[in-house]
């Protein structure tokens, strides 16, 4: 009797052993992975813009992130990323109800810089070029910062995504 309970103990230590091992091993590999790809891209965490906002940032500088869906001279409408817990995010397809209530329009104007960030390599590689409103096309993928002035977004910078795939 007193043996069992004894074998008991020592697979609950063991167990909870194990299972604080791998916690601790999956917490690393994520960080290398984030590690690894910011060095292979090319790309300093210095450089990158901080994801972290207040509610006030946010109302009056917006970031939207999304697909172009409408261009009406120098106004643009997206799709905007759908994010979940922060995460990665997904774009709703075109007529469908996510779609159209995730619907945002933005405006450019002389003052708007473009980028256009071509990707290749499956997203390993990217180059930016200096670029125009002209590079704007429907169903470009696109990440848009600005400044809200009254009930319009004015964009002040507009990251254009091509993606090269190689075959």
């Amino acid at each position: 009797m007193k043996s069992k309970i004894n074998i008991k103990i020592v697979i609950s230590i063991v167990s909870v052993v194990i299972l604080m091992f791998a916690a601790g091993c999956t917490n690393t590999n994520k960080k290398s992975g984030n590690q690894q790809s910011s060095e292979s891209s090319g790309i300093s965490e210095n450089n990158k813009t901080s994801n972290v906002t207040s509610p006030d940032d946010e109302a009056k500088n917006p970031t939207l992130t999304g697909r172009v869906v409408k261009m009406d001279g120098n106004k643009i409408t997206i799709i905007k990323e759908i994010k979940k817990d922060n995460k990665t995010g997904s774009i709703a397809k075109t007529g469908v109800p996510a779609a159209t209530k995730n619907m945002v329009t933005f405006e450019v104007d002389s003052k708007t810089a473009v980028i256009v960030e071509t990707v290749f390599d499956q997203g390993i590689k990217s180059t930016d070029t200096t670029g125009s409103i002209s590079d704007i096309k429907e169903y470009s993928i696109v990440d848009v910062s600005g400044n809200k002035d009254e009930d319009n977004i004015i964009a002040t910078k507009v990251i254009v995504y091509i993606f090269k795939w190689q075959i």
